[in-house]
């Protein structure tokens, strides 16, 4: 298992419209294709790549809570290995599955209870069983993930923003592939 590039940024919102709008125009950073997902959100380009996810949340982020919700490493390698890795290593973690897009994100949680998504391509024989640590310490740090992500995201059926209501004409992502190699710094 091996980490090839970070590939996104999450941030939770309660102004969609108007932070896909400063993404967009103040950043350059083209609103584009989305997975099918069941909250109002916007995924915002660099080239090829989403490099900014916009979740829309139902009420205003709290002081004390996490807005980045969390970056993401795009992974190579197997998923069952680099879950071995996590349970010795006693590092919590959540397994969602994406497979719209090819994808199973495992979100892992750090000592201060910041999530990190590290994706890996769907194999269809992956464990979707998440780890909530065996020491009290990793327990408390899975505990603390949720806590700083209290404010649930808002339901594309309740959203009132544009821009959530028009994600589905700009279409579905592409499936993911494996990473061949990673990238070279000159």
């Amino acid at each position: 298992m091996a980490m090839f590039w970070l590939d996104h940024v999450n941030i939770r919102t309660a102004q969609l419209d108007a932070m896909s709008a400063f993404y967009e125009d103040v950043l350059g950073l083209k609103r584009g294709k989305r997975p099918n997902f069941q909250f109002g959100g916007a995924w915002h380009y660099c080239g090829a790549n989403a490099i900014v996810h916009l979740v829309e949340s139902v009420k205003k982020i709290k002081p004390g809570e996490a807005q980045l919700e969390h970056f993401a490493l795009r992974a190579g390698g197997s998923l069952k290995a680099f879950q071995r890795k996590m349970r010795k290593h006693d590092a919590p973690y959540e397994v969602v599955p994406l497979l719209e897009i090819n994808m199973v994100q495992v979100n892992v949680f750090d000592p201060d209870g910041n999530k990190i998504e590290v994706q890996f391509v769907a194999t269809g024989k992956d464990d979707m069983e998440p780890f909530s640590g065996d020491s009290s310490a990793s327990k408390r740090r899975f505990k603390k993930g949720a806590e700083i992500n209290t404010t649930p995201p808002m339901p594309l059926k309740r959203s009132k923003a544009k821009t959530a209501k028009t994600n589905k004409k700009l279409g579905h992502p592409s499936p993911i592939h494996a990473p061949k190699r990673r990238t070279q710094h000159v």
